[in-house]
């Protein structure tokens, strides 16, 4: 086996195999002196939780790393500050500091790891580095902090995010720090299945805080040689973190929207709003592990291909984050309350507020938006028409001439001719017509006015025909993601009345939309049941054709069927008779939907 790969292997095996010794060991001490978070109720757990837990992460990592002899000076400032917080993290378990003296704390330790040399690689004087530095490692180590909300969440993230930095340091080959993100990789893991729910102990401030604190300075650091320009500068370490700073960001929007102070406990978190649609604690963690671990392969494909290429993949990855964030606030704000998120209850001048902010402001978003379709779409077409020729370069002109007309032309096409008049949440085929024929007639107008103010000069059709399909499936996309993002979570939920729906014709569509659409109703459709046996595979709306009449009663018992809705226009009296006798026998609830024109 290769040397170096024996080595990260252990890099990562020693401090997991540690961290699940140590763990247990720890939770039977804190349960022993009292050390235990109690329930309350801005905080998740229901349950009295042993503390410390980050007492073994710490350890762990520390002794695996003292073992590799990986304390040297571009190292020093990591582990002094990380053991700062640490301690800090153990007293705020103790004592609860105010959020205050922890932010002060924060800046302390960012500063100590400032003076041992560890600052952003921007290609501008340090004197502007020096405090974006500072900033970003209180954000990260705030956003971890925040992050530690829901059982198995901050340990997995703090997981993958280690071993991403740890990737983008040997790709690069950038990264003096990227080691370590190894052993964090490890500790994370080993402490995980004490942590995954249900969880048997936290770690607390001093796990959260510490292992925050780290990843941003592991981060910093392989930014200090910078690998080109501002942008990928940046863009590594934030696509690698997206799933901490995508959760702090939402947070702070949702509390100032709701007038609530930012920094105080409550379960409004993204982990929170995804379990209030209907998601498992850990079928939410593991979605959240997923976005993190995409993100952070896109992260790392710039070393495999054009930079414009990965920052269409970020772009549009920013864009579903953003769907997404408006999606669960929209859908939990709005929809509906439950035990495990009770929506704060504000006066009707906030309630005002709200609607016009997120209601009648959204046609500004979808502007703005669009904008940075048509701009993506636009240069995008360039690089794959001239991609891996000198005209690549040779056409920049030709953008810089066209690119503000072109912009100008298709967003006043889009406003005239209705594009900005669609709900998203209830966006169809028709809609789709709707946008197909805008943006083609958007990209029509374009090439005319290309050819008559620049006499289609040096100009490539082929680009405008690339950038009319990618604008048509950008905006496409980006008008169907709010439909397709509640769609996905229809399908993954778990808590709901569990519905059978006899009759899999019209009615039965129109109900699994109504069922979909409206939260509200609480109900997770199961399957069909239908007289047809040619019908029986089919599926409506992602929802199958379980089995005919015959098969009722057992399809009932199987799958643990709460309620059969009677979807059918036309039925017969001893039809019906039947289907409520097999309800009654199976002691299952019953209703019938009507068509509009039935009687």
């Amino acid at each position: 086996m290769n040397s170096d790969i024996l080595r990260y292997l252990l890099l990562s095996g020693i401090p997991f195999i540690f961290s699940l010794v140590l763990t247990p060991v720890i939770r039977a001490i804190a349960l022993k002196k009292g050390i235990i978070s109690q329930p309350r109720s801005d905080r998740w757990h229901k349950n009295p939780t042993a503390l410390l837990g980050g007492v073994g992460i710490y350890l762990s990592f520390l002794i695996v790393s003292l073992l590799f002899g990986l304390v040297n000076n571009r190292t020093f400032g990591l582990y002094l500050g990380g053991f700062f917080l640490f301690i800090v993290g153990i007293i705020d378990d103790h004592l609860r500091l105010t959020p205050y003296i922890k932010l002060f704390m924060q800046v302390v330790a960012s500063c100590i790891a400032v003076l041992f040399g560890i600052i952003l690689g921007l290609p501008v004087n340090d004197v502007f580095a020096i405090p974006l530095t500072i900033f970003w490692i209180i954000a990260v180590t705030n956003s971890f902090n925040l992050l530690d909300n829901i059982d198995g969440l901050a340990a997995g993230i703090a997981a993958i995010v280690g071993l991403m930095l740890f990737f983008s340091g040997h790709i690069y080959q950038n990264n003096p720090l990227g080691i370590i993100g190894l052993i964090i990789f490890g500790s994370c893991l080993g402490f995980l299945p004490y942590n995954f729910n249900p969880a048997k102990i936290f770690m607390g401030d001093s796990g959260s805080m510490f292992l925050g604190y780290s990843l941003a300075v592991i981060s910093v650091a392989g930014t200090m040689h910078h690998i080109s320009g501002v942008l990928i500068t940046l863009s590594v370490p934030v696509l690698i973190l997206s799933v901490p700073i995508f959760d702090t960001v939402f947070v702070m929007i949702v509390r100032k929207i709701q007038g609530k102070k930012v920094f105080e406990g409550g379960k409004d978190h993204t982990s929170h709003h995804l379990v209030a649609l209907g998601l498992s604690p850990k079928k939410t963690v593991v979605l959240l592990y997923f976005v993190s671990i995409i993100f952070g392969l896109i992260s790392l494909l710039y070393s495999k291909v054009n930079p414009l290429v990965t920052a269409i993949f970020a772009f549009l990855g920013a864009i579903i984050l953003i769907y997404l964030g408006v999606y669960l606030f929209d859908a939990t704000f709005f929809g509906r309350q439950n035990k495990a998120y009770t929506v704060t209850k504000g006066s009707a001048q906030d309630f005002t507020f709200i609607n016009t902010f997120l209601m009648h402001k959204r046609r500004i978003s979808e502007v703005s938006l669009d904008f940075l379709l048509i701009c993506v779409a636009y240069y995008s077409a360039y690089y794959l028409r001239f991609e891996g020729t000198e005209l690549l370069s040779s056409s920049l002109y030709l953008i810089k001439e066209s690119l503000p007309w072109i912009i100008l032309l298709k967003l006043l096409v889009f406003f005239i001719f209705g594009l900005y008049r669609g709900v998203w949440r209830y966006i169809s085929i028709a809609d789709f017509l709707t946008i197909f024929k805008v943006v083609s007639l958007s990209s029509v107008v374009s090439v005319l006015f290309v050819t008559f103010v620049f006499r289609f000069r040096d100009y490539s059709r082929a680009v405008f025909f690339i950038d009319w399909l990618l604008l048509l499936l950008l905006i496409t996309g980006s008008r169907f993601l709010f439909r397709i993002i509640g769609e996905f979570f229809s399908r993954i939920q778990d808590k709901g009345k569990r519905i059978l729906i006899f009759g899999a014709g019209d009615i039965g569509e129109m109900v699994i939309r109504e069922i979909k659409r409206n939260k509200s109703l609480n109900f997770v459709p199961i399957g069909f049941i239908d007289d047809s046996s040619s019908k029986i595979g089919n599926r409506i709306h992602g929802v199958s054709v379980l089995g005919t009449r015959r098969k009722m009663a057992e399809i009932i018992k199987t799958n643990n069927i709460h309620e059969v809705i009677i979807a059918i226009s036309k039925i017969d009296i001893e039809s019906l008779s039947e289907i409520i006798k097999i309800c009654e026998d199976c002691q299952v609830l019953y209703r019938r939907v009507k068509g509009i024109l039935d009687e």
